[in-house]
């Protein structure tokens, strides 16, 4: 099977309206929005079919690495491979790209009005097959070419269209389902707007704990809208939203011995700032997504900073539980956590380096790789995914502050950090050990190859007046 080597976007309606093709969702406009994800999805090869010649390339696509965009007035060649077909009067969720690109034969992606819908939001497509809409993606082999040409002759932006409804009439093995991601197509800046509310719904993850999925989401998806037609950077909204665990942490401190307020006031406030520190943490990974500005220094970045964050915010509950009860203990429980903390941070790190190759700490994985699911450990926190997720700790957190009862997360913050440190030091020790025994398997594997006899392993003499190369190329 060959896989798709180039794509083809058709500007469609675009043509006639400029002041659409540089209308912006998400941030970006239409046609560079299009750019970012194919070259995202590994297609090098991009021609903007634009007849008018409106649209110019310019910014993140013109310093696309090992991709090149090309305006055309003209249909291009297709590659034996065939090209993806995508209209760029509309905006779909990746995972449409993905459905077409290694696509074997014609394939034409319809979905329902349903899908990826948000309230009265729904998806609209180009053109009504059965039940579904055609989503404006496609997979042409270049067969197909020659029709697409004498279509778009006669009409450049909707021939296409024209093409396919004639198609599947004949041809009802061209039809494939969306599999419920969104498309919307582009005709007004309403049809813009609608887009963009439909591409920010989908950035929810099925991942996503209980809290964040009913309460951080709702209120990070709609500053993330706002933040996208900014020109702030999601590392540098991660280095801004850590202000508020800073505030957090100095407000439990300081709040009561230096500016004289009530301990319940200072918890409180403390507890709300590092809950607002857990809703906006969301942001900067919305925005990398909508803007395809991730990276993998963006992923150590969030990672680090949510670590030091915690760990602050821990150090302040410690603080405010002292002065709360005038029980030392606290302190020095405090001590203990933030030690432990670091040693689970640091034995994450190592495998995230060594093993998973990103700085993602979800890509940690817990129990014994080798068994079904991680082994009984993996299982059981499997079970507790959602209680072992950063943003149940802390809104948890926000609800003892409001209730002046920060002194018992300080226990639960030093168990937590107790657990962890033994459950991964413990983990760290088996894959030390892992990692060893295979290299020295790679090893004994290198040994045996190198066991034959000299006069079997002795390469060739030269023929007579044949010069051999030298390893330095002299």
């Amino acid at each position: 099977m060959t896989e798709p080597t180039c794509a083809i976007l058709q500007t469609g309606s675009l043509q006639s309206s400029p002041d659409l093709l540089r209308a912006r969702c998400g941030g970006l406009d239409l046609v560079e929005r299009h750019v970012l994800g194919l070259h995202h999805a590994g297609i090098h090869q991009i021609y903007v079919f634009d007849p008018k010649g409106h649209w110019k390339p310019i910014g993140r696509v013109l310093q696309l690495e090992g991709t090149t965009v090309q305006a055309v007035r003209e249909l291009p060649e297709f590659p034996a491979g065939g090209a993806i077909w995508l209209r760029a009067d509309a905006v779909v969720h990746k995972q449409l790209i993905g459905l077409v690109k290694n696509a074997e034969k014609a394939t034409v992606v319809c979905g329902r009005p349903e899908h990826g819908a948000k309230g009265g939001t729904r998806s609209d497509g180009f053109l009504e097959v059965g039940e579904e809409q055609w989503t404006g993606v496609a997979f042409f082999p270049a067969a197909v070419r020659a029709e697409l040409v004498k279509s778009l002759g006669n009409d450049s932006e909707s021939g296409d269209i024209q093409a396919i409804h004639a198609r599947l009439d004949k041809e009802k093995t061209w039809k494939r389902s969306s599999e419920g991601g969104f498309f919307r197509k582009i005709r007004d800046r309403r049809d813009v707007r609608d887009a963009e509310r439909l591409l920010f719904h989908s950035l929810r993850k099925p991942q996503d704990g209980l809290v964040a999925r009913t309460f951080n989401r709702p209120l990070s998806l709609p500053v993330s809208r706002l933040l996208a037609h900014t020109h702030l950077t999601p590392n540098q909204l991660t280095v801004l939203n850590a202000g508020f665990a800073v505030a957090a942490a100095v407000v439990l401190f300081l709040g009561h011995p230096v500016f004289g307020w009530g301990l319940w006031l200072s918890g409180a406030l403390g507890g709300l700032l590092i809950q607002a520190c857990s809703v906006y943490d969301g942001c900067d990974g919305e925005i990398a997504r909508v803007k395809f500005q991730y990276s993998h220094l963006g992923d150590w970045l969030d990672t680090i900073f949510d670590d030091i964050c915690n760990c602050l915010f821990f150090a302040g509950v410690a603080a405010w539980s002292y002065q709360y009860t005038g029980q030392e203990h606290f302190i020095w429980m405090g001590v203990a956590a933030f030690v432990g903390q670091w040693i689970a941070n640091v034995v994450m790190y190592y495998y995230l380096i060594k093993v998973a190759g990103t700085g993602n700490n979800q890509d940690y994985q817990l129990g014994s790789p080798d068994k079904p699911g991680g082994g009984i450990v993996g299982r059981v926190l499997n079970k507790l995914k959602y209680l072992t997720k950063r943003d149940f700790h802390l809104f948890t957190f926000m609800l003892l502050g409001l209730a002046g009862l920060l002194w018992v997360g300080a226990y639960f913050i030093f168990v937590s950090a107790m657990i962890a440190a033994t459950i991964l030091s413990i983990q760290h020790v088996q894959l030390l050990l892992r990692l060893r025994r295979e290299r020295l398997e790679k090893l004994a594997a290198g040994e045996k190859r190198d066991t034959k006899p000299p006069a079997e392993r002795r390469e060739p003499r030269p023929p007579s007046g044949e010069k051999r190369e030298s390893k330095h190329g002299g």
